[in-house]
C-alpha cells in the first residue's frame, strides 16, 4: 500500500572548469578569469601589500619625521633660548640640570623644573614671551 517514492536518477556533475551554472550567470557571458584559491591568495596578498604600503607613507614615515625634528631640537637646546613647553608656558632656559631636565625662568625669579622632553618648541618671536604686565 505504502508506495515507495522514487527520485528520478540525477545526471553526472559535470567536471568542465569552463561550464557554469545557468543560474549564476546570463547565457553567453564567459568568466574573465579562472576564480580559483591561487588567484584569490594572489589578489589578498596584492591588496594587503598595497594597505601597508599606504599606511607606511601616510601615518609611520611621517611620524618617524616629527619624532626626528623633535629630538634634533632636544639636542639644540642652549641656555637663553626662548622655549614653549607641551603645556604652552613660554619662557627662557636658564640652565639644564644633568640630561633630562631643564629649568625655565618663566617670570623674572619664577623658574620651573621640566623634563627636557616637554619643551615643544624654540620661540622666535620675542612678543610671545612677554607679559601684559612688562609693559
Amino acid at each position: 500500500m505504502a508506495q515507495a517514492m522514487t527520485t528520478p536518477a540525477k545526471p553526472p556533475a559535470n567536471t568542465n572548469q569552463d561550464s557554469t551554472d545557468a543560474s549564476t550567470q546570463a547565457p553567453g557571458d564567459q568568466v574573465p578569469y579562472e576564480l580559483s584559491t591561487d588567484k584569490m591568495m594572489t589578489d589578498m596578498a596584492f591588496i594587503m601589500c598595497t594597505f601597508f604600503f599606504i599606511f607606511y607613507f601616510m601615518l609611520i614615515r611621517p611620524q618617524q619625521r616629527r619624532v626626528k625634528t623633535h629630538n634634533d631640537l632636544m639636542k639644540a637646546l642652549q641656555k637663553g633660548n626662548k622655549v614653549m613647553t607641551t603645556g604652552g608656558i613660554i619662557g627662557t632656559i636658564s640652565k639644564f640640570e644633568g640630561d633630562d631636565v631643564v629649568v625655565l625662568e618663566i617670570a623674572q625669579g619664577v623658574k620651573i623644573r621640566l623634563s627636557r622632553s616637554a619643551v615643544s618648541e624654540v620661540v622666535a618671536d620675542k612678543s610671545l614671551g612677554e607679559s601684559a604686565n612688562d609693559n
